[in-house]
């Protein structure tokens, strides 16, 4: 059965290549579904007015903004009244902090403590307010103990935003500079995100963050979680106004999120502060601030959708600007504070509101990359960092973060390229997936780093598989063939690894069992627009074969979607060896042997196996399944030897053919030569018209190029002959 790229969702395909100087932007964004790039919803007419910018300096910005598009709601003289209870405790306590402590508001010079207190007057209107605003600011100058956030928690729910409450969190990151604060927010819909952000931000010794909740829900979640957090949505509601569906490409939630990260920005610039804002599903992986210390001469640090490096393997600096043009990513970037980082953030947020369709990270592209170079004198950079370009028309200093090191999804799970370029990942976005959250979450769990809790790994009983045969060829080998044959080559491969899949996900159906997934090599990458040579262009370090994220090969969609009332509970490839599946669940394990010569089950106990195996006759009905492997229920992993010999039927038409529509649901299929045409918009690329792969873009796509887009729609399935694996070079494991 074929499938349109419609179903699941290339939830994080990217179109363009190297961004032109003028800055124009790319049709489709890589973090975000747009398999097709529908065009995008407006937003209501009531959001696409500001309602309530702020102004360019410190001291004309009010404490207190109720942004009717973006919903974020600050209020210093809120936290008046618990910060002078805390007053007390806090004076109590000894000592002040260090370079490595909290950032405290007696650190500031005068001038800008004097203007704090004057936005913090700005939110009140009665002399005795002021008063009390001016009393909390001046205990907190004398004492601000780390960590102490929870004084401003009225009722168990994260507080309003204010100076007080970012200083409480916020470190100096440098013995001269600004306190910084690293800030990402999520709704209850990406609780486990949001666990999985603090799980790893304090793994790598950072505490200086803030979560801000998008709804009520996960505000009371993150405040009993002990997470420092503050209120997106006003007093009086219980939501921000954006959806759960935030992540999804082009609707109006997600512009309204765009307006409300810009408002983000601003609003922590301006108290001061340098600000580190992440997306919820990037993944901090090393002490990210350490390496933002390393380019003091840039205002503005970001990520980039480049797909390969500009620099030397052992080299972990930042990309070379003149090659590195693909669309900055702006879901992970550093401001440093300063008049003309704020005034950068003020004119971007008033260049979306507008236009209610404008992408974010198409408008941060277009102003900071103007007038960024010159005719015939190339990149305009800085006098003290080649590496940094002056954008922005001369006004800002712009880093691109190393692509091998702040890794996209491309670069972190198919090419691997910390391990290529050898420099340490410092965190990773989950870009250029398919499988929308579904496919995020098993992309990170695949490589180990989502924090699920214990009962993911210990509730449940299992199926896994061996393959028994596999796809082998080398790159000589495989790259030597034209793009049409390099494409079957890949999806017979994939057939032939699938015969042993499909047989597991029966038994697992008439076992109750979840499957977990095997290892899957792929010989071509996927992608919603055509490849050159099995590869995306412009990704040409990448290794063939690789590891196939699952979702290239089985979209995580498909699995319980409402195709068919049988649903395939799975586990990731990595599940049984990451460090939180116990010990105690990987040794719970009987292998299964199929003989065409028994006729019993016969128990042996063979150290290779990993202790008990049985050997079973061949092609077992459900009923005999039942009956014969009754005994080894308790197992928690039943494994399975010789996956396509194992089962022989159903005896449930019903559950068959329920499970049958799934696993055609499921089946990948190779799309017709030649190539389906890209998404329209495709021609609004970023990629000037000279634009080469040579540049480490997404664009320019070769002649004759191969679409290896695993469930695009296709007018003709692959033929299904005794013989359809013929020439191709196999291992087959005895």
């Amino acid at each position: 059965m074929a499938h349109s790229v419609h179903g699941g969702g290339a939830d994080n395909a990217m179109l363009s290549s190297a961004t032109s100087a003028a800055g124009a932007s790319p049709a489709c964004p890589p973090q975000r579904d747009c398999p097709t790039c529908p065009p995008a919803t407006s937003t209501s007419g009531a959001s696409t007015k500001s309602g309530g910018q702020l102004p360019h300096t410190l001291k004309q910005r009010p404490q207190r903004v109720v942004d009717t598009q973006a919903g974020i709601v600050t209020d210093a003289a809120a936290n008046a009244a618990a910060a002078t209870a805390a007053e007390a405790e806090a004076a109590a306590a000894a000592g002040h902090g260090s370079d490595d402590g909290p950032y405290t508001l007696d650190e500031d010079d005068d001038e800008e403590a004097e203007a704090a207190r004057s936005a913090a007057g700005g939110a009140a209107t009665t002399g005795a307010a002021v008063a009390a605003t001016a009393t909390a600011v001046a205990g907190l100058q004398q004492q601000q103990p780390a960590g102490n956030w929870t004084r401003f928690v009225v009722d168990g729910q994260c507080p309003p935003i204010s100076r007080e409450l970012a200083a409480a969190v916020a470190r100096r990151h440098t013995a001269a500079g600004n306190g910084a604060v690293i800030v990402t927010w999520a709704n209850f819909a990406l609780w486990d995100f949001v666990q999985t952000w603090v799980h790893h931000a304090k793994d790598v010794g950072l505490s200086n963050f803030l979560v801000g909740a998008m709804d009520a829900a996960i505000g009371k979640e993150l405040v009993a979680a002990g997470v420092p957090c503050f209120a997106m949505f006003s007093q009086g509601s219980n939501h921000s106004g954006v959806g759960a569906d935030h992540l999804q490409w082009g609707g109006e939630a997600f512009h309204k999120m765009g307006r409300q990260k810009i408002t983000l920005a601003q609003l922590f610039l301006g108290l001061g502060l340098d600000l580190l804002l992440v997306d919820v599903d990037a993944v901090l992986l090393g002490d990210v601030m350490d390496y933002m210390n390393r380019y003091p001469q840039a205002d503005v640090l970001v990520t980039s959708d480049q797909l390969a490096s500009t620099i030397p393997a052992g080299d972990d600096g930042l990309e070379d600007p003149d090659k590195a043009q693909s669309p900055m990513n702006i879901g992970f970037m550093f401001f440093r504070h300063s008049d003309r980082t704020v005034k950068f953030v003020d004119s971007w947020l008033a260049a979306i509101n507008a236009d209610p369709k404008y992408w974010d990270q198409n408008a941060f592209n277009d102003l900071a990359r103007m007038g960024w170079a010159e005719e015939g004198k190339g990149i305009k950079r800085h006098p003290d960092q080649a590496r940094v370009f002056l954008g922005a028309n001369g006004t800002l200093a712009v880093g691109v973060l190393p692509v091998a090191s702040f890794s996209g999804g491309h670069t972190f799970y198919v090419q691997r390229l910390y391990e290529v370029q050898r420099v340490k990942p410092y965190a990773v976005h989950c870009t250029f997936q398919y499988g929308a959250n579904a496919g995020k979450r098993n992309r990170l769990r695949e490589a180990r780093l989502f924090a699920d809790p214990p009962s993911y790994y210990t509730d449940d009983t299992y199926v896994s598989v061996e393959l028994r045969r596999v796809p082998s060829a080398t790159w000589a080998d495989h790259s030597a063939k034209n793009n049409s044959a390099m494409k079957r080559y890949h999806f017979r491969g994939l057939d032939m690894q699938l015969e042993s899949v499909w047989p597991a996900v029966r038994v697992a159906a008439v076992a109750n069992r979840s499957l977990i997934v095997p290892k899957l090599a792929c010989y071509c990458d996927k992608y919603w627009t055509e490849l050159d040579k099995c590869r995306v262009p412009g990704a040409g370090q990448t290794r063939i074969p690789f590891l196939c994220p699952m979702d290239h090969v089985l979209d995580p969609i498909f699995m319980n979607d409402a195709a068919t009332p049988w649903s395939l509970r799975w586990r990731e490839h990595s599940f049984l060896d990451n460090p939180r599946c116990p010990d105690w669940v990987r040794q719970s394990r009987v292998t299964f042997i199929s003989s065409p010569t028994a006729t019993k089950p016969v128990e042996k106990w063979v150290v290779q196996e990993g202790g008990l195996v049985v050997v079973l006759p061949a092609n077992l009905t459900q009923g005999a399944i039942k009956d014969l492997l009754r005994p080894y229920s308790q197992y928690k992993i039943w494994h399975l030897k010789d996956p396509e010999q194992f089962f022989g039927g159903f005896d449930d038409k019903e559950l068959e053919k329920t499970v049958e529509a799934r696993i055609n649901h499921l089946r990948p299929m190779m799309p017709p030569d030649p190539s389906p045409l890209p998404p329209p918009g495709a021609a609004n690329s970023t990629a000037p018209a000279n634009a080469t792969a040579a540049t480490g873009g997404a664009g320019g796509a070769a002649a004759n190029a191969t679409a290896a887009g695993a469930n695009a729609t296709a007018t003709a399935a692959a033929a299904t002959t005794t013989d359809k694996n013929a020439g191709m070079l196999t291992a087959v494991h005895e």
